[in-house]
């Protein structure tokens, strides 16, 4: 069994300061591709690792905007994330490298992937970045192809 950690004071701000960065990243470049955008390629949209994890929920919009202003939705977990930023810190840059802009955390939560079992369950909340929208997480990680064969379900219930 994993350790568990327990969301505090400082995890919280630094949940804040992300979310703020984002915000103030979106407002400053007015959506458009940063110029240093040197890798544009494909960013998976869903990355589950097998176990019980946190995950995050993101949208971001396409580089040169290929999806007409519609985001493009990430699910992603991690093994050894103690909060839900750990999970969402790797991710961004990769984004914004690859010329995404917009990037927005939508909320998190915990994702089991058994694959004894095929099936993944998406349930729980974040502390720092609220509860995902779990059933969109749960269409996400569906059309993404990666998991064929996988009993998909989702709840609001649990931590």
């Amino acid at each position: 069994m994993s350790e568990e950690y327990t969301t505090n004071a400082h995890d919280l701000a630094e949940a804040a300061k992300l979310q703020a960065q984002l915000e103030q990243d979106s407002n400053a470049t007015n959506n458009s591709p940063s110029p240093s955008a040197q890798h544009q390629y494909r960013i998976p949209s869903v990355s589950i690792d097998s176990g019980a994890y946190k995950y995050v929920l993101i949208t971001a919009l396409p580089p040169n905007n290929s999806h007409n202003n519609k985001p493009e939705v990430f699910v992603h977990s991690k093994r050894g994330a103690q909060y839900h930023r750990n999970v969402a810190e790797p991710l961004i840059p990769i984004l914004k490298q690859s010329g995404y802009t917009d990037i927005r955390i939508k909320g998190g939560g915990r994702i089991l992937r058994c694959d004894d079992d095929h099936i993944i369950k998406i349930f729980g909340y974040s502390y720092g970045f609220g509860q995902a929208d779990h059933a969109l997480a749960k269409d996400v990680v569906e059309k993404s192809g990666k998991f064929v064969g996988y009993a998909v379900s989702w709840s609001n219930d649990g931590y």
